[in-house]
């Protein structure tokens, strides 16, 4: 898990692997440690209307580099198509994200509203602060977590105690 609550960047990428190769041998130079852990990897994840194929770079230090490729027929792969190759989002994560939501939206940032899920990960869920509120960046608030033989498993506190 990263060391704070910035957990990550997510780049939207047109080639998952070939994005992988690159970012190796930019983080062999930059961040040498973080291409000691396993990337864990998911090659089928859903999101809503979203289809697409992620992996991430671990970092138990710091933040750590998730690369996602989206189904060309998704909107992401449509955003894509549009935008090009590009930072999609930033990620805290904290305990509860629901309470986080309220208090964000209280302090008058725009949020989602909504709360969503993994049913491959019921631990896991998340939301989001919109770019209106964060000058341009779409920003996910989601429960903390750990790689595990290249897969996610909680590590919030509620969860362990």
């Amino acid at each position: 898990m990263p060391s704070g609550p910035f957990a990550h960047v997510c780049l939207l990428v047109g080639d998952l692997d070939r994005a992988i190769e690159d970012w190796t041998k930019l983080l062999q130079i930059l961040d040498p440690a973080q291409v000691e852990e396993r990337i864990v990897r998911y090659d089928a994840f859903e999101g809503g209307e979203d289809r697409m194929r992620w992996a991430t770079f671990v970092n138990p230090g710091g933040a750590e580099i998730q690369l996602m490729e989206p189904d060309p027929d998704s909107p992401l792969g449509r955003r894509l198509a549009k935008h090009g190759e590009h930072v999609h989002h930033l990620c805290f994560t904290t305990d509860d994200p629901e309470a986080t939501s309220r208090r964000l939206a209280e302090a008058g940032l725009s949020t989602t509203g909504e709360v969503s899920s993994d049913p491959t990960m019921p631990w896991q869920r998340w939301t989001w602060v919109l770019p209106d509120s964060a000058h341009g960046t779409l920003v996910e608030v989601a429960r903390p977590y750990v790689a595990v033989g290249g897969k996610w498993e909680s590590a919030s506190t509620a969860d362990r105690a």
